[in-house]
Formats: C-alpha cells, sequence, structure tokens
C-alpha cells in the first residue's frame, strides 16, 4: 500500500541545497541599498538574543488540526481555496529541543491512496522517541467512511523516521515556529545555528544574504533574504523580534530552465500566542506551494492549534514513550522478537 503524504512547504533538503550551493559558488551580486539593512556586526549581535528565545521553550504540548486546500490560479483573488479530504488531527509533545524526544498521537489522518482500493485511506496511529528507543503504535486504518482495528506496533532503536518529516513538522505547528523550523534538517538544528552559519566570513565575502528591517504583515520583522543570484532561486524568511523572535513567513522560490518561476513554499503565520512568559507559538499558519508538476493545482497546507501548553512544570518525560495495549501484536527490532501484549 502507498499513501502518499503531502505538504504545501519546501522541505529542508532544498533549503540546505540552496545553501550548499551559495557557499561554494563563486558569482556574487551587490545587494540592494536600503536604509535599514544591518550591518554584519548588528547581525551578529542578535545571534545570542536567538539563542536565548530558543532556550525559553523546556517543553510543550500541543493540540491542532490541518488540511490541504486546493486552487488552479494563484493570482486570481475571484477563486476560492478549495477543501480536499487530505485532514489530520493530533496532539503533540516535545522536550523542547529540535530532533529529540517526541511524540504524536494522531487521532484521524486521511491521506491520498496511490493505487489503493480507494482514492483516500483513513488511519489513527501513536509514534514517539523517549530518547533511547523508538515506538509505533497502529490503531485504525480503512477508507470510504469505515475502519477497523488492527493494532499492531514496533519497537525499534532510533527515532521512527515519522517523527522527522516535513509533513509532520507542519501539522505539529514545529515548521511554523522559531523552536523547530529546522527540526528535520541534518546541518541545522536551530535557527540561530543558520544565521550564524550565514553571517560567516565567507559568505559575507560573497555578500550572499541581506539583513533588513520592514513592515511584514503589519509587524516590525528582520528579514534574512537571500541576494546572491535571484536568476536561480530567492529564499526570504521573516523573524519578529518583539515575540520572541518568532517566525513570521518564508519564502522560497525557484526558477525553472525555460525561465519561469516555481513557487516552493510560502509560509505566513498569521496568529501567534504567547503560550507561557517569552514562548510564542503559532496557533494559525499557512502554507502554499505550486504545482508539483504541469496540469496539477496550486496547494495550500492550513494549520490551527486549538490548546498548546508549554513549559509545564509537572510535565512527565513519560509521555514519550508510546505505550502498547492489550491484544497488540508487537515487532520488537531492538530484542529480536515477536510477541501479542497481555499473552
Amino acid at each position: 500500500m502507498k499513501v502518499q503524504k503531502y505538504c504545501s512547504y519546501a522541505g529542508s533538503t532544498m533549503l540546505l541545497l540552496i545553501v550548499a550551493w551559495l557557499l561554494y559558488s563563486e558569482g556574487r551580486v551587490e545587494a540592494q541599498q536600503s536604509k535599514s539593512v544591518l550591518s554584519t556586526k548588528e547581525v551578529k549581535a542578535l545571534i545570542p538574543q536567538i539563542e536565548r528565545a530558543e532556550r525559553s521553550l523546556l517543553n510543550i504540548k500541543i493540540e491542532s488540526e490541518a488540511w490541504v486546500e486546493t486552487k488552479t490560479k494563484l493570482s486570481d483573488p475571484c477563486e476560492p481555496w478549495e477543501q480536499t479530504p487530505i485532514y489530520i488531527s493530533s496532539t503533540a509533545w516535545f522536550d523542547g529541543l529540535p530532533n529529540s524526544k517526541a511524540r504524536f498521537d494522531v487521532h484521524k489522518e486521511v491521506l491520498e491512496w496511490q493505487e489503493g482500493a480507494a482514492p483516500y485511506v483513513e488511519e489513527s496511529y501513536s509514534i514517539g522517541f523517549d530518547g533511547h528507543q523508538g515506538r509505533l503504535a497502529k490503531h485504525t486504518s480503512g477508507h470510504s467512511g469505515q475502519t477497523h482495528h488492527i493494532k499492531t506496533g514496533k519497537v525499534l532503536a532510533e527515532a521512527p523516521e515519522a517523527l522527522r518529516t516535513g509533513w509532520s513538522n507542519a501539522f505539529t505547528g514545529g515548521r511554523f515556529s522559531l523552536y523547530f523550523f529546522f527540526n528535520n534538517d541534518r546541518e541545522f538544528n536551530l535557527l540561530s545555528q543558520f544565521v550564524s552559519k550565514i553571517t560567516s566570513a565567507e559568505l559575507v565575502k560573497l555578500n550572499s544574504f541581506e539583513f533588513t528591517v520592514e513592515a511584514f504583515q503589519a509587524v516590525e520583522c528582520i528579514k534574512i533574504d537571500s541576494t546572491f543570484d535571484r536568476q536561480i532561486a530567492r529564499m526570504t524568511i521573516w523573524l519578529d523580534p518583539s515575540h520572541g523572535f518568532a517566525l513570521r513567513g518564508y519564502e522560497l522560490i525557484n526558477t525553472r530552465e525555460d525561465g519561469s518561476e516555481w513557487l516552493v513554499s510560502r509560509i505566513r503565520v498569521t496568529k501567534l500566542k504567547e503560550v507561557c512568559a517569552g514562548v510564542w507559538w503559532p496557533i494559525e499558519a499557512y502554507a502554499e506551494s505550486g504545482p508539483s508538476r504541469p496540469g496539477k493545482p496550486y496547494r495550500r497546507f492550513v494549520y490551527r492549534a486549538s490548546n498548546v501548553v508549554a513549559n509545564d512544570p509537572n510535565f512527565d518525560e513519560k509521555i514519550f514513550t508510546v505505550p502498547f495495549r492489550d491484544g497488540y501484536l508487537i515487532d520488537d527490532k531492538v530484542r529480536g522478537v515477536n510477541y501479542r501484549v497481555g499473552q
């Protein structure tokens, strides 16, 4: 069974390829002159402030839902976005560090089913990593409005891959936050590390990135803009210093060989909430992406958080160990055994 998981934003791999290209290419273009351009010294002074904001999150629980919408012409304001059956509701827990302990309880997930018995498949499952072992528990599966119990589980010696995908980083809200924007990247774990990297001597010499202050969605933001070669790719990030350097926006636009532009990702965080002192979490965000191939529509990923609790003093890290209920058939890859719980 092949299930296609969609997400309307660029994966981290694309971002890293662009950064690598910037690091090793030999050309350069001059930065656009602006009164709001920040100097390298001013930018470097921001790095410890961003680091302090990142360290302010110790643990978090997010209850959210998300879905995918489509439209044929992004530039047509009269054409409404149409909601597709692709949908997910979940409860997620993080320990405050990217690529660390996490757990997702997916209550309902509806995805396109490639070469399946129906256009869409519906599932519920739990996945987690407690710092030592990963666990997956599949609860239900089905299609056409009918699901049945699966009751299977798996134990792994590492974190399940499903915890680190762009899809999971989006439906939990991590992709729209300062804290987990780079959650599934291999080179950058934190946004402060990314800023430190792009202000390195080599990139400053190439004049590859520009930092300015500008109004974005009626909020004064720090804009990080790639200025290397706009004929190939443009990447822009907007951070809100008045709300703990929260992510407000992100864009990645590539240029095809024929000169046309391809919207890889456009993120807009439209609502933030201070879920505890100094911690601002996105509770409403959108991510748009261009057609995957000619004839396909634009996609918009819509994220909504209904309840967020951060830095709970009574947070119990045992939550990261997914429990197996009686009757579940377990494939234990660590011990090399199969067993049924309760027998």
